[in-house]
């Protein structure tokens, strides 16, 4: 679920007839989840994406540092795997947190694995209709899953999102189901994943603001499923161009407890 919020900031642009589009953004998470030492992760994401008529195209590839190897980056967002020790978290009870050994010397970077999207518009919005989007992912298994860096196993993910503008106030509403491929020793379950969006301009449409809660069903037995919530402000510099910063908070153990997300967009 990270970059959730610029993601529907993203989706609330217009786009009219062909466009090539850089997108990128820096994101710092920090929390225990289900463990008893924080672990910090930083996340550089640089994309590219197609818009022609109906159908957006868009890849993304993130580069990661992490303090610990324990959470891994899925076509979710990051789940607490445990690293190496994946059958600790598969016999964790809920509630209990997990001590794993000290891993001072795990510290790394690398990259994450890419997700392919494909987005096309079913339905466009109109003075009474919003918009309906169907969307397909899928994230490619090419990074070392002991690192934290990926799964190691491809994730599909396919869903419909809706988008309205009300008396100036922007909605937005997605829900994705995820096919998951299972770690080592620990199975994931295949997760519905959603997020709810409101919006408004301010200062001449120049910035707006954004008001956002993500979360999914279950991933993990007797793990809680992750949730967040956000806040987040844009500054359109001109018809191509515009930067976002947001803030996001974590309410499940499966989630960071904190996240800062500043994100920009450029037409090419």
């Amino acid at each position: 679920m990270a970059g959730v919020v610029l993601a529907i900031l993203a989706t609330a642009s217009v786009v009219t007839g062909r466009e090539i589009t850089y997108t990128g953004s820096l994101q710092f998470s920090t929390g225990d989840y289900i463990f008893t030492e924080r672990t910090g992760s930083f996340y550089l994401f640089s994309g590219l994406g197609v818009s022609a008529g109906p159908l957006d195209v868009s890849a993304n590839i993130p580069l990661i540092v992490q303090s610990t190897p324990w959470v891994s980056y899925s076509g979710t967002g990051m789940i607490p795997s445990g690293g190496k020790q994946y059958s600790e978290v598969g016999q964790r009870k809920r509630g209990k947190r997990i001590a794993l050994p000290d891993t001072i010397e795990s510290e790394d970077i690398g990259l994450g694995d890419p997700l392919l999207r494909l987005d096309v518009e079913l339905l466009k919005a109109g003075k009474t209709i919003p918009s309906v989007r169907l969307a397909a992912q899928v994230k490619a298994p090419l990074t070392d899953v002991d690192q934290g860096f990926g799964t190691g196993e491809w994730d599909y993910g396919g869903g419909l999102s809706i988008a309205k503008t009300l008396a100036g106030n922007f909605v937005f509403v997605e829900a994705t189901y995820w096919l998951l491929g299972d770690l080592p020793e620990l199975e994931l379950k295949d997760p519905i994943t959603y997020s709810f969006g409101l919006g408004r301009p301010l200062a001449n449409s120049k910035f707006s603001a954004l008001a956002s809660f993500s979360g999914s069903t279950e991933i993990l037995d007797d793990v809680d499923p992750p949730a967040q919530v956000g806040i987040a402000l844009t500054y359109q510099l001109d018809s191509r161009r515009s930067l976002s910063g947001s803030l996001m908070f974590g309410v499940r153990e499966s989630s960071p407890d904190f996240s800062v997300v500043f994100g920009w967009r450029i037409g090419l």
